[in-house]
């Protein structure tokens, strides 16, 4: 162990480890969920040490030196080589001061070996005075859950894309075959497995944009803002110096806030992000129950789509195989879900010039985003690329249903249909048995009024002459 010391007292840290004394002590402190501060913040929080080191050289408030050895520090972090040195518990102290020394620490600690001097000494290169210099944690942590939010959500939203792509080859594949349309749970109206799966894709496609128009919307940053927002220690050009090199280092279109002090407070940024992962979440939840249930059965159900099989059922029943890629994404959606609501619950909570609850942010945000695009990858890979449509049970159930009935209500009648159901019903045959039975419409006329049931259609005066009223 070596000893270092703050205005607190005196602290042990092991020897070779880069972090120091602000972090063995939030290490001390802090045990509470047993997982670590997400690696893309920390890339994130490294890359504004990066850019800000490269702002202050140029600026003239920054050895060049110091600046170069900072900066080859930084991009070690960046690159994961010193990952093993973040050792802190993603719930912490408020405003993210602890992840933010850790980051601090150890990009001083290995400048300083970089330089020739001793880990701990602090005598070339200091974690405040230097790698922190014009910032602040107020202001670092919250424009780095935008930069590694951003990052993050595109990758989600990379795996919306390819499942929609998923979906639209299924409305391809089985554009003509026909289902029941149903509503409330009950048969309603004819339609074909192409369009529900197109309805699939159409939705994912819609929710993926708002998650890329809600993560555009997070580009304002505060870093040079320093405590509150006011700049002090910083200099007059450093916010938009540094902004401007973050755009190139890391690839990623931020801009320096028009308000410092408000950003610096005010986390209501990220709400419309999370509400766009939520309302993914919900899309991807609803599709996933639709999946299950017409999964269902396999001869006690619905059983009109078939999934593929990835495991045994059941522990006691044989042969028994359970929607479970569908399932695992429901319970997906769910967490996320919540998660939403502690991003909310985390921007209400800051008083005056500071928002404390920035890591809960984090931690929730990024949860949010990651857990549903692994999901929406595991729902694509593992269920709708193997899924096939049963079209003989699908035709099976369409015709053993009355759904098609009101296709005929513009050639014989809502009353007279109604009459017809009722009848067809009670004597346990099809309504298209009954009608054929009748004479009241030829299978030719029969079928094509029921084909084009599954869209706006014209009613065809040819077949309405021919029809026999019941």
């Amino acid at each position: 162990m070596r000893i270092e010391e703050d205005f607190i007292g005196k602290v042990s840290v092991p020897k070779r480890a880069y972090y120091g004394s602000f972090t063995a002590r939030a290490s001390n402190n802090f045990r509470l969920s047993g997982t670590k501060v997400h690696p893309e913040l920390i890339r994130s929080v490294a890359l504004i040490k990066k850019c800000a080191a490269l702002a202050n050289s140029e600026l003239g408030t920054l050895a060049p030196k110091l600046a170069v050895a900072i900066v080859k520090a930084s991009d070690e972090v960046i690159g994961g080589k010193l990952d093993s040195e973040f050792i802190l518990d993603a719930f912490q102290a408020g405003a993210g001061t602890p992840l933010h020394m850790n980051v601090n620490e150890v990009i001083a600690n290995r400048a300083e070996e970089m330089l020739g001097g001793k880990i701990g000494q602090y005598k070339l290169v200091h974690p405040n005075n230097h790698v922190n210099m014009s910032q602040s944690s107020n202001n670092v942590v919250p424009s780095a859950i935008k930069i590694a939010a951003m990052r993050l959500c595109s990758r989600t939203v990379s795996e919306g894309m390819k499942l929609r792509k998923s979906f639209d080859a299924l409305a391809g594949s089985y554009k003509g075959v026909m289902k029941i349309g149903r509503t409330h749970l009950q048969d309603a109206v004819p339609m074909t497995y192409g369009q529900a799966f197109a309805a699939y894709s159409r939705a994912i496609e819609k929710d993926v944009a708002e998650i890329e128009r809600a993560a555009a919307g997070i580009r304002e940053i505060g870093v040079g803002g320093t405590a509150i927002g006011s700049g002090i220690l910083a200099h007059p050009k450093f916010r938009e110096k540094v902004a401007e090199l973050i755009r190139k280092h890391g690839k990623v279109e931020v801009v320096a806030a028009k308000d410092c002090i408000e950003i610096t407070q005010d986390m209501n940024d990220f709400l419309p992000v999370s509400g766009a992962l939520r309302r993914y979440a919900i899309t991807l939840g609803r599709i996933s129950n639709d999946l299950r249930l017409l999964a269902s059965g396999p001869k006690g159900g619905i059983a009109e789509i078939i999934l593929p099989e990835v495991e045994p059922g059941s522990s006691i029943m044989p042969g028994k195989i359970n929607p479970s890629i569908p399932e695992a994404v429901n319970m997906a959606c769910f967490q996320a879900i919540a998660d939403d609501s502690a991003v909310m619950l985390a921007a209400q909570s800051g008083q005056l010039e500071l928002n404390f609850a920035t890591p809960l942010i984090a931690y929730s945000l990024f949860q949010e985003a990651e857990l549903l695009g692994a999901a929406t990858a595991m729902l694509r890979e593992h269920c709708v690329e193997g899924l096939r449509v049963d079209d003989a049970r699908a035709r099976e159930n369409f015709e053993r249903t009355f759904g098609y009935a009101t296709a005929l209500n513009p050639y014989l009648g809502y009353k007279e249909v109604s009459l017809l159901v009722k009848e067809a019903y009670g004597k346990g045959v099809s309504l298209r048995e009954l009608v054929l039975q009748k004479g009241i419409m030829g299978k030719e006329d029969l079928d094509a009024v029921i084909s084009s049931a599954t869209g706006p259609a014209i009613v065809d005066k040819g077949i309405l002459g021919r029809v026999r009223k019941p």
